[in-house]
């Protein structure tokens, strides 16, 4: 029974307790607490290097979609002035083969034109000789 003023042996196990509570504080207590906050320090560390690289791919991946855009815009105008120049080019070749074609054309006339005169005035300057074997031929005997 405890008894009032207590005796040596209480005061004793008070003094033993705080030794052990002193030592098991700088043996077990200290570090197990520094190692956890090392480790905690370790994690939040960790976690803030995470989500640093997190933001930086993300901000990579952004810059990619962007640029990705720009190229994709500057294709697309690339093509389409490549595809104007060919619709340009074309409508020359055309507007030139047309050109071409009636010089052609008006030449193949005026030549024609030319045989077809010459072609006449030939049979005219045979009228005579053709009236000639025609009625000669119709009469069955030969005109003097």
């Amino acid at each position: 029974m405890l008894s009032f003023p207590p005796d040596w042996t209480f005061v004793f196990q008070i003094v033993l307790f705080l030794i052990l509570w002193t030592v098991l504080r700088r043996l077990l207590f200290e570090p197990n607490l520094a190692v956890l906050k090392s480790r905690e320090q370790r994690t939040a560390g960790a976690l803030k290097e995470a989500n640093q690289i997190k933001a930086e791919a993300e901000q990579i991946g952004e810059q990619y979609r962007t640029q990705l855009a720009q190229t994709r815009g500057q294709a697309l105008q690339h093509v389409e002035r490549v595809y104007r120049e060919a619709e340009e080019h074309a409508r020359m070749l055309l507007e030139a083969a047309r050109t071409e074609a009636a010089h052609v054309t008006a030449s193949m006339q005026e030549t024609l034109s030319q045989e077809v005169d010459e072609a006449r005035r030939g049979l005219e300057a045979r009228i005579a000789e053709f009236s000639r074997g025609i009625a000669e031929k119709l009469l069955g005997r030969p005109l003097t």
